[in-house]
């Protein structure tokens, strides 16, 4: 049985619910990362499964988001004010301002449009896309992974703001690109972070295309998927109307995607945040504080899911 791992995106809380969720599943149900046949990966997701198929272990990613690794920092070090080292400003000015603003509004634009459009170099030059700079995840990333890609499937999802395009780094026919910068591109959250130049492409985070992605773990022949998404919600205990409303495109995405797996009889396993979660999760998902609590929530909530009906045979394989 192929089985294929689908982590979704959602920033730095979505890094420690996905901390919390795998350790749960390889902890309560001894199921790992090495079990999946296939990692699809997307923003958070690509981070957390890069590492995981790199050699690290749920229980590094359990510590990571703890902030008790013995060897690595925490996720997201933050100050005194919460404020994460991922989210250090782009700008010094108001002129800076003004250029990169209309710059990553331009971005944002152009990753949830499906229509190809090429801007001059020089314009680009004047307005860049990206409020803040990713130097410390470039860093940690070129120096905690290898530039090979992993021998077991590792799919990373970023958008092409050229041609609108969803493009897959790791799967066959994909761009040439290191690991490292594959993540980089997939966490390149639009207007955020500036685009990643891979080649002619200017990739940015693949989830303005979807928050997970899960067709592509069907695409790859999964009989069966499961699928850690922190940007949607459980539908059995589900968040109140605003935390829906907020929800409301990763939950339809992702719906549509279930929706196909099923017409192809591909069993699909879903953990994703809870009412109270989603509380938790707040609207901030680049905060760095409190990360700790959301993957043990994350890890309690996995144990539970794992005694329900709909997790029977997962349990029982």
């Amino acid at each position: 049985m192929k089985t294929g791992l689908v982590l979704g995106g959602g920033g730095l809380v979505g890094l420690a619910y996905h901390a919390g969720v795998l350790r749960a599943l390889d902890v309560e149900a001894g199921f790992g990362p090495d079990d999946a046949s296939l990692i699809v990966g997307t923003s958070a997701g690509a981070v957390i499964g890069a590492y995981l198929r790199s050699g690290l272990t749920t229980e590094d990613m359990w510590l990571l988001a703890m902030g008790a690794h013995p060897d690595r920092p925490a996720i997201g070090v933050s100050d005194a004010q919460g404020r994460s080292d991922l989210m250090v400003p782009n700008f010094r000015s108001p002129v800076d301002i003004a250029r990169r603003g209309l710059g990553s509004a331009f971005v944002l634009a152009r990753a949830v449009s499906p229509f190809p459009l090429r801007v001059p170099a020089l314009l680009r030059h004047i307005f860049p896309g990206g409020m803040f700079n990713p130097a410390e995840g470039r860093r940690r990333f070129a120096e905690e992974l290898p530039a090979e890609w992993p021998e077991r499937d590792l799919w990373l999802t970023t958008v092409d703001i050229v041609s609108g395009r969803r493009i897959v780094l790791g799967r066959p026919g994909a761009p040439e690109v290191d690991l490292p910068r594959a993540v980089l591109a997939s966490s390149a959250i639009p207007g955020v972070y500036p685009p990643v130049q891979v080649g002619r492409r200017s990739l940015v985070d693949g989830g303005a295309h979807s928050t997970s992605n899960l067709d592509l773990a069907v695409a790859f022949g999964c009989d069966r998927i499961i699928g850690v998404i922190p940007m949607a919600f459980d539908t059995v205990v589900p968040p109140g109307y605003v935390g829906q409303l907020v929800r409301r495109i990763p939950a339809r995405m992702l719906s549509s995607e279930v929706a196909l797996a099923s017409r192809r009889g591909v069993e699909v396993l879903l953990l994703r945040p809870s009412a109270a979660e989603v509380r938790n999760h707040g609207y901030n998902l680049m905060r760095a504080n409190g990360l700790e609590r959301i993957a043990e929530a994350a890890y309690e909530s996995t144990v539970a899911a794992l005694k329900t009906e709909r997790f029977a045979s997962f349990t029982a394989a």
